[in-house]
């Protein structure tokens, strides 16, 4: 089941033209936000924040961006928001920009929560975004300026409070991945690595194998610093972000089938033997449950001549800064 609110005005997305083969800065965005059981009051902090970093994007001299779709789609099994909440956000929109709300009526998962989300989307670039985000007022401008060359395809942003460690080229920006939290990715490019893996990356390490599959397909990954997110996340004393037991589970087991699937045996005896001896329970229950994929042959068939964009360092997908 699927419930559309949207301003009742027309909307600049519905003749979209993509810009001249010369000029690669996207002139339209769709939004796309997977919500699972979020506090109305964090949707409409995340809605807020978002549209002021759209509207100074709008006001910026030189900035020929014409449309942006917000699409929220809810994977809750009771929807987030009623009629009369989807009307409100809606109306909160200015005339550039409109709101979208699906509820699709069970749990698809990020993956495909956004696959859906982003299929038949006409506008030129996607901006895949967590529901417990909050853009600064120039996030929006800076991804977009990011994306001002063609060789480009995906750009993140700088999460605050907790920044992520991986490595990026501070003249190029150039990374190995891009954070699904806060990507910006041309349409085209999304669609011609066929999206997220949904059938085996449903919500964690799916957007490194997006990455490196874009990159695969001769697209370039960047990080953009200036780019800044609030990602509201649970923090240890020391500033690390504290897991639940739910994402160690699923990011180990994506970590283990990321393995498999660009062909790192070694890694995954590696991991499998330091679990076996250090590993929580929660850790234990990961690992066997990758244990029987493979016995039943679950897992992904594995990408060839993917050495030089899957990069494991240390336990990491790609050298850390810190």
């Amino acid at each position: 089941m699927t419930d559309v609110a949207e301003q009742d005005r027309a909307h600049p997305s519905a003749g979209v033209t993509t810009r001249a083969a010369d000029d690669a800065t996207p002139t339209s965005v769709r939004v796309a936000i997977v919500a699972y059981a979020n506090p109305l009051d964090e949707l409409w902090r995340c809605v807020r924040a978002l549209l002021r970093s759209i509207d100074n994007a709008f006001e910026t001299p030189g900035v020929e961006l014409n449309a942006v779709t917000i699409d929220l789609g809810d994977c809750s099994p009771r929807r987030l928001l009623t009629n009369e909440d989807a009307a409100a956000l809606s109306a909160a929109c200015p005339s550039r920009v409109r709101f979208e709300y699906r509820w699709f009526g069970r749990n698809l998962g990020h993956s495909a929560g956004t696959n859906a989300l982003c299929d038949n989307a006409p506008e030129d670039a996607l901006l895949l975004l967590n529901p417990d985000t909050y853009a600064s007022p120039t996030l929006f401008l800076r991804m977009l300026r990011a994306l001002r060359d063609g060789d480009v395809v995906a750009v993140d942003a700088r999460q605050i409070p907790a920044e992520h460690p991986k490595h990026y080229d501070e003249v190029t920006g150039t990374t190995s991945w891009a954070s699904g939290a806060c990507m910006l990715v041309r349409t085209p490019h999304f669609r011609g690595v066929g999206g997220f893996d949904a059938d085996h990356f449903p919500s964690y390490v799916n957007d490194v194998d997006l990455s490196w599959r874009l990159r695969l397909a001769g697209g370039r990954i960047v990080h953009e610093p200036t780019a800044v997110v609030f990602h509201d996340k649970r923090l240890t004393v020391e500033g690390g972000v504290r897991p639940t037991s739910s994402e160690e589970y699923a990011g180990l087991l994506g970590r283990l089938v990321l393995l498999s699937k660009y062909g790192k045996d070694d890694d995954i005896a590696d991991l499998l033997d330091y679990l076996e001896e250090h590993g929580t329970t929660t850790q234990a229950s990961a690992a066997e449950e990758f244990r029987r994929r493979r016995a039943s042959g679950a897992l992904p068939e594995t990408v060839a001549g993917a050495d030089h964009v899957a990069e494991f360092t240390e336990g990491e997908y790609g050298r850390r800064r810190f």
